[in-house]
């Protein structure tokens, strides 16, 4: 999870280069979610002037902001030019038709070649900042174990059979030693800490996540906390415990001490006490199979390919899994929850290869949102992942989750990452190349040939359904996007299409086996069916 305050750090290159760039971000998103005319033009430029937004944060000296001083002459240019595309006869776009594309071609150039810039500028004066970008644009290698057989993906249930009842623990400080053999055993690193493998008394496995002990972290570590506990679902990883250690005498907190000391909500503080937490552990089960970020970014050319790197079939299960526990927040959650940092790095994979929502520590509560009326949170989430209108507005909504959801799709379709570096040198946005694509009727194009170099039928129209669905996912105002309930009936609907004979009839296609209506309020199904053509 990576904090993002893009706009915010952009203050900090303003005084540099004596343009007020969060403003101009701000108002070309606000302009393209209000064009009438060349709409899927304007987001593209509004979803690429917020990749600049959300790189800003790694420029802060001096001589890094030097190549950015005609940064401030080609916004206020997009500016103009998707204001002048929301509201002209139609006399007046027939005549500027081709004068408004010229425009856009040169804007994006421009807006590119900036991009270009930010992987270079970057390395002045900040080798510790650079790894949150770099982890996104390369990751690391990490040890993991070796894949376990490809099972036989279960039939689809409902939400009251993938709910599972669990209950949590108070570790003390001497079973978090011996469970992580005095931490010896690294799976994954973090910003906010490290996680460790472990072993409980009892023979469980377990992942014990050591968490840094700052004000920041340790308000993330009370949210993940605070809803975790109340969550129960197949496919949201499961908390086994906590442990909590004052440095006045290293006994761990009760819950109830917790709960007092501001440490297990992040809404209502009380004043603090003079002892801080010296240490704070998380235990969870053990995903023995990793992050979906990282099956998806294994090397094209091994031989040890993962099941979900090769099959279509499990990959449609994986974001069938992941919408389902998406929609339990949001619809079945009391209160009802948005995650804010839905992403491949937090979809992680059991032994038998169940995919689990994890990384709760941004969460909120989306009763509190609509009870106070106009108060902003934070914005935070991972780079490549943020919904736009949320980075812009500071409100959270859920259909900021069902946007990243749409980049994990477009991840999930192509095998590249959420952000990624073109041939060419560009910075680019998964969305913006997976749209180009869709939009000429190319998917053949962008899907990724690891699981078949050529898609079987069914398959292709499986795939036709979840980038057709995705592209809804990431429109730009949240009000076009579909309910996370519809998302789930089209993802079983692919599902079923992967499961599909090879020799049935491809015109024969199935309703989404859920009805239109859902009965959760602010659940109901409101995405509507669009033409996608075939590549060539």
């Amino acid at each position: 999870m990576a904090l993002l305050t893009g706009l915010g750090q952009a203050a900090t290159v303003a005084q540099l280069v004596g343009v007020d760039i969060g403003g101009l971000i701000s108002m070309i998103v606000q302009a393209a979610r209000m064009a009438r005319q060349n709409r899927s033009e304007c987001e593209q430029l509004a979803r690429r002037v917020l990749m600049i937004a959300q790189l800003l944060p790694h420029v802060q000296e001096p001589e890094a902001v030097q190549p950015l001083a005609e940064l401030g002459d080609t916004l206020r240019e997009a500016h103009e030019l998707v204001v002048s595309c929301q509201g002209r006869n139609a006399a007046y776009q027939l005549v500027m038709a081709g004068r408004q594309a010229e425009r856009f071609r040169d804007v994006h150039s421009r807006i590119d070649s900036y991009l270009i810039l930010f992987p270079v500028i970057s390395h002045i004066g900040m080798t510790r900042r650079l790894g949150r970008i770099y982890n996104v644009l390369v990751p690391e290698d990490s040890s993991r174990v070796d894949p376990s057989p490809l099972p036989q993906p279960q039939e689809s249930t409902e939400v009251a059979q993938e709910v599972l009842p669990h209950g949590t623990q108070q570790f003390t400080w001497a079973e978090i030693v011996a469970a992580t053999n005095n931490f010896d055993t690294v799976i994954a690193r973090g910003s906010s800490g490290m996680v460790y493998k472990g072993r409980l008394d009892d023979g469980r496995e377990v992942a014990i996540k050591h968490i840094k002990n700052d004000e920041y972290w340790r308000e993330d570590f009370s949210t993940e906390l605070h809803i975790l506990s109340r969550l129960q679902h197949k496919h949201i990883i499961r908390l086994l415990g906590s442990c909590v250690i004052v440095s006045k005498d290293k006994c761990p907190l009760t819950t109830r001490q917790k709960i007092k000391k501001g440490l297990l909500t992040r809404w209502r503080k009380e004043p603090e006490e003079p002892e801080e937490p010296e240490r704070l552990i998380i235990v969870y089960e053990y995903m023995e199979n990793g992050t979906l970020h990282d099956l998806l970014g294994s090397d094209q050319g091994s031989s040890m390919l993962s099941p979900v790197t090769v099959s279509w079939k499990l990959r449609m299960d994986v974001l069938l899994g992941v919408s389902r526990a998406i929609e339990y927040l949001h619809c079945h959650a009391h209160p009802p929850i948005i995650h804010r940092d839905i992403n491949s790095s937090n979809i992680v994979f059991d032994a038998s290869w169940v995919p689990r929502v994890a990384d709760f520590g941004s969460s909120v509560a989306s009763d509190v949102t609509r009870e106070e009326e106009g108060v902003e949170c934070e914005a935070v989430g991972t780079l490549g992942y943020v919904d736009p209108e949320y980075h812009d507005t500071f409100l959270p909504k859920p259909a900021a989750d069902v946007y990243s959801l749409g980049v994990v799709m477009f991840e999930v379709l192509t095998g590249k990452r959420a952000v990624f570096i073109e041939e060419k040198g560009t910075v680019t946005h998964l969305p913006n190349f997976a749209i180009t694509l869709i939009e000429a009727g190319n998917l053949g194009e962008m899907l990724d040939r690891r699981p078949s170099p050529e898609p079987t039928p069914w398959e292709l129209q499986a795939l036709k359904h979840v980038a057709r669905t995705a592209r809804h996912c990431v429109k730009l105002s949240s009000k076009d996007r579909p309910t996370i309930s519809d998302i789930v009936g089209k993802l079983e609907m692919a599902y079923e299409l992967t499961c599909r004979d090879e020799s049935g009839s491809v015109d024969e296609l199935p309703d989404s086996p859920r009805g239109s209506n859902v009965s959760s309020a602010g659940c109901q199904s409101d995405l509507e069916p669009e033409a996608l053509e075939d590549g060539p």
